[in-house]
């Protein structure tokens, strides 16, 4: 029996809906169709309970099925994502030998606050992404405000992203958004960025994976709004207050009107580039009518 199945890749973050796998294709044909659709040179298929999946037949229609993209590839149980306004309420579920276990969530330092929180994650692994925000937004958005004014120096925010992350800047960015040299002579590219990643990571106390997906989205928003040839994936510190948003946003605490601000600026993009190739095609096939004697 023909069954739809949808396909997800935790290490690419890719998802595909009803994948199609019939009953008379053999298992190779099946595994190169996945990795042909999923654009990947390896594929192993696994239960959401990280099993590992090897008889096809098996399958249930509609069933969500992990796709490990390389042989080393460790499989977790899948992780749905969510949102939390966190303040310590699961205290009791934290590694013991963790420094600060036992305190009161607010006592914590913030290197203890990131700890906590890391080692929920790998105590409870399906809940790895679900953010825990650790500060309302109201506290927040002051913060965004002061760091326009330079109100705090690199080298501080640099340690409080260390702190809260147990990472470095240059760690945190991926390549694709940072400048081939993020310092020269001790100081950074560009401190705004620095400032506002001090303010992310305020609030996402030991999830740095998760705020670097927000910011990666943030930048890809810009590039895609934009109305000229500025395409520079270089992180901007307006890309980090965007991130903020972004999380806020999808938590339900403020309305979504970055997402409707981008649908509108890619919805206006889209229309004009239409406009110029139904000119360019309305011109062409004029051309073509005038050489052949129209």
């Amino acid at each position: 029996m023909t069954k739809m199945v949808q396909l997800h890749c935790p290490s690419t973050g890719q998802t595909v809906d009803k994948f199609v796998i019939s009953p008379f294709q053999t298992h190779e044909q099946v595994i190169q169709g996945i990795r042909i659709r999923l654009g990947i040179q390896h594929a192993a298929l696994y239960t959401t309970d990280a099993k590992l999946i090897t008889n096809f037949d098996s399958l249930q229609e509609d069933q969500r099925v992990l796709v490990a993209a390389t042989s080393s590839e460790l499989m977790l149980p899948d992780a749905p994502t969510g949102f939390i306004l966190y303040d310590g309420e699961e205290s009791d579920e934290v590694d013991p030998t963790t420094e600060g276990f036992e305190q009161p969530w607010e006592d914590l330092t913030e290197r203890e606050k990131c700890d906590h929180i890391l080692s929920l994650v790998e105590q409870k692994p399906t809940t790895r992404n679900k953010l825990r925000i650790t500060r309302p937004y109201q506290s927040v958005q002051p913060d965004l405000f002061t760091m326009h004014l330079n109100s705090i120096s690199p080298t501080e925010a640099e340690a409080l992203i260390d702190q809260r992350w147990r990472t470095t800047v240059e760690h945190f960015l991926p390549d694709a958004l940072k400048p081939a040299k993020p310092k020269t002579s001790g100081k950074f590219w560009d401190e705004q960025v620095v400032a506002t990643l001090s303010v992310l990571s305020s609030f996402t106390h030991g999830q740095s994976r998760l705020a670097r997906e927000f910011l990666e989205e943030a930048v890809s928003m810009r590039m895609e709004r934009s109305v000229d040839d500025d395409k520079d994936s270089i992180v901007r510190g307006q890309d980090v207050i965007d991130a903020v948003a972004l999380v806020y946003e999808r938590a339900g605490v403020i309305p979504a009107k970055l997402t409707k601000h981008k649908s509108a600026k890619v919805k206006q993009k889209e229309r004009r580039k239409a406009e110029k190739e139904k000119a360019v095609k309305e011109k062409k096939n004029a051309e073509a009518r005038r050489g052949s004697g129209w």
